[in-house]
């Protein structure tokens, strides 16, 4: 049997943890600088698939062009959709990693049900004080059961650390 495929939160959060606005909006957050992607191009590279909750595709399906054509996508609705039953089932299937987009409440029910195996957080230097959590109603912080695997500084005081669980946990 083939090896699993690993769900990967990968999201820009504010210094103090949100990821959006109260009102979903993104305009917090600064491009990219110079050739600086902050290894989006390479993390992108590794995966064929992308979850991403309502709320957020509302938001991001506005930008210019449309985002993500190449990959299976999945947009995600708690009305229409068991997030954590289809990330079973797409785990099980072959391919390529499977990229969590978000939102907050997708993140946190994720994360809840423990079918996250890897959480990339790249935080800005800038503080919204309110916004979207994470994770939703669960917060902005992870629990014990996640360690920090490495942080990695940029310019302009920008930040990126990858957790995992730890081993025997997910």
């Amino acid at each position: 049997m083939a090896e699993e495929r690993l769900v990967i939160l990968h999201i820009a959060t504010s210094k103090d943890g949100f990821i959006a606005t109260l009102d979903g909006g993104l305009d917090w957050l600064p491009g990219p600088t110079g050739n600086e992607d902050y290894g989006l191009g390479e993390f992108m590279e590794t995966i064929d698939c992308i979850l991403i909750g309502r709320r957020t595709w509302d938001v991001i399906s506005q930008f210019e062009e449309e985002p993500f054509t190449n990959f299976e996508r999945h947009i995600l609705s708690r009305k229409t959709h068991n997030a954590v039953d289809l990330i079973h089932d797409l785990k099980r299937k072959s391919g390529g990693h499977i990229w969590l987009l978000g939102g907050g409440v997708l993140n946190g029910e994720c994360l809840q049900a423990e079918v996250i195996d890897e959480i990339i957080i790249t935080r800005f230097p800038i503080e919204l004080e309110t916004g979207i959590p994470v994770f939703g109603k669960y917060g902005i912080h992870l629990p014990d059961s996640w360690k920090k695997e490495s942080e990695t500084k940029f310019v302009g005081d920008i930040t990126q650390i990858i957790w995992k669980p730890f081993a025997g946990l997910n």
